[in-house]
């Protein structure tokens, strides 16, 4: 750790790092922003490359974690860090991460993110694909799996679990890797529990306010939708995603 404190949030290397919040910065460094001591340590575990990690002064257990990473780091006052994770009260350190190669689509249950949104909806369906063993794939208008915000929502499940960013046209692309179709759905579909198809999946989650294309659900070769009692008529996407995720891990 340097020994000197960085307290202007108007350095040029925090103001550059800062721009890592814009999606396209991001792409085109390849990098991005971790948060939390328990997320540097997680990400670690899981190989990432850590570039270098600014913790802020006096912070024990994040200085624990930016040293374990094996990073440059640089000792921060309150108004780097809060320029740098974006937030108005923000858990430090925040490291400046590699963002992994994509993984192509391969024979292999995977969910996928059809134009979802959300960054918190985003974040709990990648980490509810981690706990269920499925990969996760992203169409072109979904929101970026590896924004900060997402990153916190899936507790950095990202850099462990396989991440494909699919082309314009995803569906030959899926089923190039060998995937039965399953478009999730909130009425007229099977129980997700009794389907049994005869290869790996990948369930097919649509945008929170519109859900899935027409085109898409008519393609897919089957939908699944959740029995619901209480007159309740549908649930969250991250809800649901992992409740059929669950139902098609336990199938034979």
């Amino acid at each position: 750790m340097t020994g000197r404190v960085l307290t202007s949030p108007r350095n040029p290397r925090v103001v550059e790092l800062a721009k890592l919040h814009d999606p396209r910065r991001r792409r085109a460094a390849g990098l991005t922003l971790v948060e939390g001591p328990h997320q540097l340590t997680d990400v670690v575990a899981f190989g990432a490359v850590v570039r270098e990690v600014f913790v802020l002064e006096g912070d024990e257990a994040g200085g624990a974690a930016a040293a374990a990473s094996g990073a440059p780091t640089t000792t921060v006052g309150h108004g780097v860090l809060r320029k740098l994770a974006g937030t108005t009260h923000p858990r430090g350190p925040v490291a400046v991460v590699e963002i992994p190669d994509g993984d192509p689509p391969v024979a292999a249950d995977t969910v996928v993110l059809w134009g979802v949104q959300d960054p918190g909806n985003a974040g709990a369906i990648i980490r509810s694909a981690a706990a269920f063993g499925f990969g996760v794939a992203a169409t072109p208008r979904t929101v970026d799996l590896w924004s900060p915000r997402v990153i916190r929502a899936a507790a950095a499940t990202q850099f462990g679990t396989r991440v494909i960013a699919l082309a314009t046209r995803p569906l030959p692309q899926l089923a190039a890797g060998g995937l039965r179709l399953a478009a999730a759905v909130a009425s007229d579909g099977i129980d997700p529990a009794s389907w049994e198809p005869d290869g790996p999946v990948a369930l097919l989650v649509g945008n929170e306010a519109q859900g899935l294309p027409a085109d898409v659900v008519d393609t897919a070769d089957a939908r699944l939708t959740i029995p619901l009692q209480g007159g309740v008529e549908s649930l969250n996407a991250a809800v649901a995603a992992g409740i059929i995720m669950y139902a098609l891990s336990r199938r034979p």
